[in-house]
């Protein structure tokens, strides 16, 4: 009896059990599939804008006058006067600086001494060779001796002169390292003028921009920028002569370019003058020099953020390069209408463009003139690939606000 009914209860749990499995395979077959849809990507695109673009590279310098002249006295002694003074203007032939002149007008007196007598000695050989009562060889001894003391005694006159140290030119003093007091001698100067209305920057160029410094000499410019604070060279739209953005500017005119290189330091010296704006230029400011070696004028411009790290852009098909047909070129005007409604919300598929070989600098960088009416992706294009459908925010870019 009891074994009945253990095998009843089994038969029991058994059938439970299916009822159960039954159940819930109906509970679960009755209800609707779950599905996970992808969210679209949102960018924003911007049609590129018109601008110049300016190649170019930075080098670090300093300011040197053209003309830098340290003048050394051409005698020995002690100095009496010392009128030179750092930063004034000084005339060609002013007095920089009076060596004590006694030892040299004493040697002066005595040369002139000597050659008195012998002057004497020779005009009185000289009656007497023409009056034949003098050989050629007496005459010939007399007058060299002659000659040599009016040597010596023009030696004596010039260094006499050497006493006073003078400006060979017009200019500044920018030191005046010595006093009264002093001796004066080489090769110690006893000031340095300069003409600070000629300044250049000479600048060591790597050699790998020989050829193309040689093929752009005469279009060739410069901002010689002076940090002041944090230096940006985001500086090509600034007026020469005025501040902008914590630095101070002048012009630079290509000036000479060595014909060679140095193969100690695999460098070039190219010189650049300073125009307009040197005002807030001295001799020795570190300046950075940006030369500007190519320009080119209207071209199509996009932020260089705008390309990836691959060197790919992202645009939206309407306006790509395999669609640039007359269709395409519809499609391509109809973005450029929305465009023009900027913040409109637009779909569309993503191309993708390999452009990293294009012209840039650190602000932007060319896409051809074909993608003139073609928007490109300029933020998100981190999160999307080609081929994706995306959703798109038009904005504007300014070439002008950017400079």
């Amino acid at each position: 009896m009891v074994k009945k009914i253990q095998g009843l209860m089994k038969y029991i749990i058994v059938v439970v059990i299916a009822l159960a499995i039954v159940l819930m395979v109906k509970l679960f077959a009755g209800r609707e599939a779950f599905s996970y849809e992808v969210p679209i990507p949102a960018v924003t695109v911007a049609l590129p804008v018109v601008g110049t673009m300016e190649e170019s590279l930075t080098i670090n310098g300093h300011v040197e006058a053209r003309s830098m002249i340290p003048v050394i006295p051409l005698v020995s002694g002690t100095i009496v006067d010392y009128p030179a003074k750092a930063g004034e203007q000084v005339e060609a032939g002013q007095l920089l600086a009076q060596i004590d002149p006694e030892a040299f007008r004493q040697q002066m007196l005595q040369a002139q001494a000597a050659y008195t007598g012998f002057e004497s000695s020779f005009k009185r050989v000289e009656g007497l060779y023409k009056a034949g009562a003098a050989t050629q060889q007496e005459y010939d001894t007399v007058k060299a001796q002659r000659d040599a003391a009016r040597a010596q005694y023009d030696l004596a006159v010039l260094q006499l002169g050497y006493a006073s140290v003078n400006s060979p030119v017009a200019g500044t003093v920018l030191a005046a390292p010595l006093s009264a007091g002093s001796v004066a001698a080489a090769p110690q100067p006893v000031a340095v003028v300069a003409d600070l209305s000629d300044l250049v920057v000479r600048l060591q160029v790597p050699e790998k921009y020989f050829t193309l410094f040689s093929q752009y000499r005469h279009q060739l410019k410069a901002q010689i920028i002076l940090p002041q604070d944090e230096v940006g060279l985001s500086v090509a739209g600034a007026v020469a002569g005025t501040e902008a953005g914590g630095v101070k500017l002048a012009q630079g005119r290509f000036d000479t370019m060595a014909p060679y290189i140095d193969g100690s330091s695999k460098t070039f010296e190219t010189v650049f003058q300073l125009e307009a704006g040197r005002e807030w230029f001295t001799p020795g400011m570190f300046v950075q020099v940006r030369i500007v070696f190519n320009s080119l004028e209207n071209v199509l411009l996009l932020p260089i953020t705008a390309r990836k790290m691959d060197g790919t852009l992202y645009f939206l098909e309407a306006a790509g390069e395999e669609n640039l047909t007359s269709e395409a070129d519809s499609a391509a005007d109809s973005a450029a209408e929305s465009a023009a409604d900027l913040g409109a919300a637009i779909g569309g598929r993503l191309g993708a463009l390999n452009h990293r070989d294009s012209v840039s600098d650190n602000q932007w960088l060319v896409v051809p003139d074909a993608y003139k009416n073609t928007l490109f992706v300029v933020e998100g294009q981190e999160r999307v690939l080609a081929g994706q459908q995306v959703q798109a925010t038009v904005v504007e870019l300014s070439w002008e606000k950017s400079q």
